[in-house]
């Protein structure tokens, strides 16, 4: 199979369609098609179940797909080895994080890596955490950036920085009132202030009255508020599920419900209008942000190079935009 054959097979899975498939590629449906025939004859198996909508893999293109990422992978991993040959850095760097860390945290870290390696072709995936570290083990991602548990087999993790998630409640909600000298201001998080410091922290049983947005997945999904609820000793009620921690953040902004929201959105993100934000005493509410990679596989000059521009960058604290 041609690489070129493999572009095709892998565009088709990806848009689960001929049609989109063929305009994704720059090529005409019916030849897309052809082409897709030629290579099932040749390994004299169907790939694709062309009688669902959207098409599916067959058992065999399982297969088929999985030996071609790794084929694929492969030749990235070729294509780098020989750029580090060199002196200069070069080659490409595929980063992945979710749409918020990305945007929030990691938008100066690739800005600077980018000006002082023109060379490097930088492509960066958002998705969930489970997404982007499958897309790791199959060798399509350099590195990932996020927070959870990572299993040592397949990974390895380097902390960079602590993230705590804090209590956020809508400003309209009767909670405010009778935690007022608990509550805290956007601005008190920022600048750390005085209240910040001496702010008593919310226990989880106090939580138990709230309802709840989360997100659908990911790292600020339903698993963390458990997690936090089960300290207090009950289940949360959720009203409503988001699929983005941005959106999210608008539907407690909107009274909505209570989230949990980490202190990075806060510090980082550029919002003008914030809900009341409270801390929590927790052991689940704080987690490190960290540098993930492929045990045990080829590390190029240019990731490298990165996760070093990334840590210093954390490391006198202006890895935000």
């Amino acid at each position: 199979m041609t690489s070129q054959q493999m572009d095709y097979v892998l565009a088709v899975v990806q848009e689960q369609s001929f049609s989109k498939a063929a305009q994704k590629l720059y090529v005409t449906q019916p030849s897309l098609s052809q082409s897709i025939i030629a290579i099932e004859k040749a390994l004299g198996t169907e790939i694709f179940d062309r009688s669902r909508s959207p098409i599916r893999l067959t058992a065999a293109g399982k297969i088929i797909v999985d030996t071609i990422r790794q084929i694929k992978s492969l030749e990235d991993n070729m294509k780098n080895r020989i750029s580090d040959l060199e002196s200069s850095v070069s080659g490409t760097l595929t980063i992945g994080a979710s749409s918020f860390r990305t945007g929030c945290l990691l938008a100066k870290s690739i800005a600077k890596f980018r000006l002082s390696y023109p060379d490097v072709e930088v492509s960066v995936i958002e998705d969930s955490s489970e997404r982007l570290l499958k897309l790791i083990k199959e060798g399509q991602l350099d590195v990932f950036v996020g927070t959870g548990s990572f299993d040592k087999k397949h990974f390895h993790a380097e902390a960079l920085a602590k993230e705590s998630l804090l209590l956020a409640v809508p400003r309209s909600h009767p909670f405010n009132e009778k935690f007022s000298d608990c509550t805290l201001s956007a601005q008190d998080i920022r600048k750390q202030s005085m209240k910040y410091l001496t702010a008593g922290a919310i226990l989880p049983a106090e939580l138990s009255d709230l309802s709840f947005v989360v997100t659908e997945r990911g790292e600020f999904g339903e698993d963390r508020l458990a997690a936090v609820c089960e300290e207090g000793g009950f289940v949360p009620r959720v009203a409503m599920k988001a699929r983005t921690l941005e959106t999210l953040f608008s539907f407690v902004n909107e009274g909505f419900g209570a989230a949990l929201i980490p202190d990075t959105l806060i510090r980082f993100g550029n919002y003008d209008s914030h809900p009341c934000y409270y801390l929590i005493d927790s052991e689940s509410v704080s987690e490190n942000i960290s540098l993930v990679s492929r045990k045990n596989s080829y590390f190029s000059n240019a990731a490298a190079q990165y996760s070093l521009t990334l840590k210093n960058l954390v490391d006198i604290g202006t890895w935000r935009v």
